[in-house]
């Protein structure tokens, strides 16, 4: 998951842990571990002095768990800093040998914390307990969801910013007890950004050393306002497609199809979402626009009641859930001044570690299953670039909206409806 951050040849360092060494070219290999796994890292020989040398060829042929021709193998435990260039092909590029860190336990040798020490992050930014385990299967580590924000925030980032931030931490992992954060803690870092709303000091997540201080937490979930701190008017219009179970997935696959249909009817640019759970989010952005949540709700509402009086035996606005049976429910109710959303690219403590992952709608079809986005899925994913934001989603005001609120306004007040 770290390698595309030393793809382009720089000036790293990091700690790493000896594995291995070539006893006729002098050459030692390191490793690092990623979610508890020792990833080997090629090796260097450069920087090392002559009694270095001669001592760590001393220690590792005593210590050898394996020896094949000039080929020895050991056990992790020395720690050593070195600078590089690069990784390509999961090799070091020009490593150098710079000291022995003789205090460092290896298993501190993270793929995290050598991300931490070489982005241009807020020093009060740490990693602690990175190998505390956050899913047991398959395994996740604290460390190497940290690096999935790593990997993310370019994508996360414009999602979060400016946003009033709730979100749900699991400090025992997600099979332990969580809770809601609101309201920022007075432990936070001095960094940390907070906008008071109803006598709640938010912390806005405008930065990726925001974002790592807040992994480090172990927020797993990340739930946005509708608007950003600069507005009271929403810039998005979501709807929630929800199914009484995930084996009703399909239906929020039928929903979304029959709204994309709408949609492009009405020539209204929209943009789908896993939710990350059992359903499926659209979105269609309104930025800088004048619409008022009482204005929307003439949208929202009109898009729900026409699908559930066209597909009445499979959607529902029903909000309570007996009396929903095996019904989807489109909720539009929950697009309201002071309500959150699941953040695009945020995880959900499910049974796995699925994403609520932005899609194509060339892939909302029958073969779409949401256990194939989670967080070993989204590097690969992401390397194609992010379908709201290559189709400018910042940049989408969906005029014609303004046409049919404004139709849609006028037949309420007609019918005597407030």
């Amino acid at each position: 998951m770290f390698n595309k951050f030393f793809a382009r040849r720089g000036n790293y360092e990091g700690t790493f842990f000896i594995i291995g060494m070539n006893k006729e070219t002098y050459e030692f290999e390191v490793g690092i571990l990623e979610n508890k796994k020792i990833v080997p890292l090629g090796s260097f020989s450069k920087g090392v002095k002559a009694e270095e040398r001669a001592a760590l060829i001393q220690i590792l042929t005593k210590h050898k768990t394996t020896s094949k021709g000039s080929h020895v193998s050991v056990q992790p435990g020395i720690c050593i800093y070195l600078s590089f260039k690069g990784i390509k092909n999961d090799k070091l590029i020009s490593a150098s040998f710079l000291s022995f860190q003789l205090k460092k336990d290896w298993e501190e040798c993270t793929v995290g914390n050598l991300l931490l020490l070489n982005k241009d992050m807020n020093d009060e930014v740490h990693i602690t307990n990175p190998n505390k385990p956050l899913w047991n299967e398959p395994y996740l580590n604290k460390d190497y969801y940290i690096s999935y924000l790593f990997h993310m925030s370019p994508n996360i980032l414009p999602f979060l910013k400016d946003r009033l931030l709730t979100v749900i931490r699991y400090p025992h992992g997600v099979n332990g007890e969580s809770f809601y954060q609101k309201s920022c803690p007075e432990y936070a870092p001095s960094f940390i950004k907070t906008k008071k709303s109803e006598d709640i000091h938010y912390i806005l997540c405008n930065d990726t050393s925001s974002l790592i201080w807040l992994g480090n937490q172990l927020a797993i979930e990340y739930h946005i306002p509708f608007e950003t701190i600069k507005t009271n008017y929403p810039i998005e219009i979501i709807f929630d497609l929800d199914p009484p179970s995930r084996d009703y997935f399909p239906l929020a696959v039928y929903a979304a199809k029959e709204m994309k249909i709408l949609f492009d009817k009405f020539q209204i640019k929209s943009f789908p979402k896993l939710s990350g759970g059992k359903g499926l989010q659209i979105h269609i952005p309104v930025m800088d626009s004048p619409f008022t949540y009482e204005e929307t709700r003439h949208f929202t509402e009109f898009i729900a009641k026409y699908l559930v009086e066209k597909f009445p035996e499979k959607f529902t606005i029903e909000r309570m859930k007996k009396k929903r049976g095996k019904k989807l429910y489109i909720d539009y109710v929950q697009h309201w001044h002071g309500k959150t959303i699941i953040s695009p690219y945020s995880l959900r403590a499910r049974d796995k570690p699925t994403v609520a992952a932005p899609l194509y709608w060339s892939e909302v079809d029958e073969k779409l299953d949401p256990n194939d986005f989670t967080l070993f899925t989204m590097q690969d994913r992401i390397k194609k670039g992010c379908p709201f934001l290559e189709e400018n989603y910042f940049d989408t005001y969906n005029e014609n909206l303004e046409d049919l609120i404004h139709t849609l306004k006028n037949k309420t007040k007609r019918l005597g409806y407030k």
